[in-house]
């Protein structure tokens, strides 16, 4: 839900004109055996995928 609010923030101004605090910088690692990891900068991963799949929506 906070997704689709940031965007319609940023479609229609900027998010702190709403409230909204900002996106957060996450930073994305990868495995060797092509794993998917999100982490803030500096800190440890808060969610990971060992076999991530693509999907269509």
């Amino acid at each position: 839900m906070r997704a689709r609010t940031w965007l319609i923030a940023a479609r229609y101004g900027t998010p702190d004109e709403y409230g909204i605090p900002e996106l957060p910088a996450w930073r994305v690692c990868r495995s060797d055996c092509g794993g998917l990891a999100f982490a803030a900068d500096g800190e440890e991963p808060f969610i990971a995928a060992e076999r991530p799949v693509t999907v269509r929506r």
